[in-house]
């Protein structure tokens, strides 16, 4: 699957957008049948699980784990600062990772942003639109959520660049990996449940309303602007 999302990237990249168009979406049909699977899945599986883990998880926890899993992306997220000449923010992000690292027991807390280093996060989408990579052709991905075509080949690098993606060594190893996996999937869902049940249950066109939320979101990003929801994310995974 991944590598047919980087070679439909790639062609779609290489088409330029309609001039005028509000979203270029010339595969709707096939990402509405996607948008259809996703949200079944996230209201049969995703969205009681994540009410079940609100419910039976405690505040604590639930805290110290986002944290950790914050922490985990922030060596992408510095990669991606580089790559984007922006050397302040990366310097930050490596001022963040080094003091949450030693001062926070492993980025399980968070005493860099009370030091001013809050966190910054971007991803190889948004350098790809820096390096003038056009957004491409809309795309619902399977399981995924919401994307472009630069979008989903950003997807591929920023999953290269997760230190867990290289976690081996044994079969508790890769359950436990697994598993951590499942439990940020379901926490993201948690933490953003008011946002996504509003676009995908509430809106009279789920598919239009995650389309465009994503898509002005992202546009806003690439432009150097803060987005008007705090990294409006994936709806199944972040």
């Amino acid at each position: 699957m991944v590598w047919g999302v980087v070679i439909l990237g790639l062609s779609a990249c290489a088409s330029a957008r309609p001039e005028g168009a509000l979203v270029h979406d010339p595969l709707e049909d096939l990402n509405r049948q996607i948008h259809s699977v996703n949200k079944g899945l996230d209201e049969t599986i995703l969205r009681p699980a994540a009410d079940a883990y609100d419910f039976a998880t405690p505040t604590l926890f639930k805290h110290i784990f986002g944290n950790a899993v914050r922490h985990a992306r922030l060596p992408g997220i510095f990669v991606n600062h580089v790559l984007q000449g922006d050397a302040q923010e990366a310097a930050s992000m490596l001022g963040r990772f080094a003091i949450n690292t030693v001062y926070g027991a492993g980025g399980a807390l968070d005493p860099a942003t009370e030091f001013g280093l809050p966190s910054a996060p971007t991803d190889f989408g948004l350098t790809l639109a820096s390096w003038g990579v056009g957004e491409g052709a809309y795309l619902e991905l399977p399981l995924f959520g919401p994307s472009t075509a630069r979008d989903a080949v950003g997807l591929v690098i920023d999953a290269a660049l997760q230190p867990t993606t290289y976690i081996s060594g044994g079969s508790e190893l890769v359950i436990a990996s697994a598993t951590v996996r499942a439990l940020e999937i379901v926490d993201t869902r948690n933490r953003n449940k008011q946002l996504i049940d509003e676009v995908l249950y509430r809106s009279e066109d789920s598919y239009v309303s995650v389309r465009t939320a994503y898509i002005q979101n992202r546009r806003r990003r690439a432009a150097g602007g803060e987005p008007s929801i705090d990294d409006l994310p994936d709806l199944f995974s972040e």
